[in-house]
């Protein structure tokens, strides 16, 4: 009885600690909301380090499927936020930290997977399609904030990044897809990629994870395996006994946020000389 105790108390404390953290966090981000190609997009908005007189980065974090909506809140709940915040504070990063909220009708990579209701589940023996509706995909949109960032606000154009998990994750996959050469490097946490285009892929470095606990781990490795085969930089970690929603918290570790923003993107020249 007494251990129950215990344990109901350190429950309660882990719970308002976390909602402590979640408010902090609203009240350093600046609530935003940015107008792009006629859509508005919500988004959190924070700069780091800035007293220090270098050129800001850019880092940009995508939420999971729980973060969608319209309150310019729910996003925030995340611990990749919080982990990603906290590193950028602790090694003086003058950074532009954003943290758009994708509304909950659309999705980062535009699949929309089929609601099911209460109680519509398969007979025994039955099998269904899979159902893979479409919606309206965000990933545009955050291209084009990181643009508004680089013309706007001087951020440097060689350090762009973005982070994400979950659904969140699947959209990362998509923006490195569809820009290529963009982003100086990107972090996928336990999220899927539902393409056969393997070659754009290859021009961004990236660090990926899953838990052991999680399926489809084994597609996300030969896709990793794949990248690099035709020349890519990828990462992959297999995080041990962890299921999708301890995988996506626990892959955001100071080590691997190094690693990310260890790079930069190599721009190239085009001029040809005349001899």
């Amino acid at each position: 009885m007494y251990s129950l105790a215990i344990m109901v108390l350190i429950t309660i404390l882990l719970f308002e600690t976390n909602a402590q953290a979640k408010s902090d966090l609203l009240q350093v981000f600046a609530d935003k909301t940015a107008k792009l190609d006629g859509k508005k997009l919500k988004y959190r908005e924070v700069l780091t380090a800035p007293e220090d007189t270098a050129q800001p980065i850019l880092v940009i974090y995508l939420h999971g499927g729980s973060g969608g909506g319209g309150d310019n809140k729910k996003q925030m709940k995340a611990p990749a936020v919080g982990k990603i915040y906290d590193y950028l504070n602790a090694n003086n990063v003058k950074a532009y930290f954003l943290v758009p909220q994708c509304p909950s009708n659309a999705s980062w990579n535009g699949d929309a997977p089929r609601q099911r209701q209460r109680g519509d589940r398969p007979s025994p023996g039955e099998r269904r399609p899979h159902e893979q509706q479409k919606c309206e995909a965000y990933n545009k949109y955050v291209k084009a904030l990181a643009d508004y960032y680089v013309s706007e606000f001087g951020v440097d154009s060689t350090r762009i990044y973005v982070f994400g998990s979950s659904m969140g994750g699947q959209g990362v996959w998509c923006l490195l897809a569809d820009t290529p050469n963009y982003f100086a490097a990107a972090m996928v946490a336990s999220g899927g990629y539902r393409s056969n285009i393997i070659m754009p892929l290859t021009k961004t470095p990236i660090m990926c994870t899953r838990g052991s606990q999680e399926s489809r781990g084994d597609q996300v490795k030969h896709l990793i395996e794949d990248i690099n085969l035709y020349g890519g930089n990828a990462v992959f970690q297999t995080l041990e006994g962890l299921d999708h929603h301890e995988a996506t918290s626990a892959a955001f570790t100071p080590e691997r946020i190094e690693w990310v923003l260890s790079h930069r993107r190599a721009v190239t020249n085009n001029v040809i000389d005349s001899l």
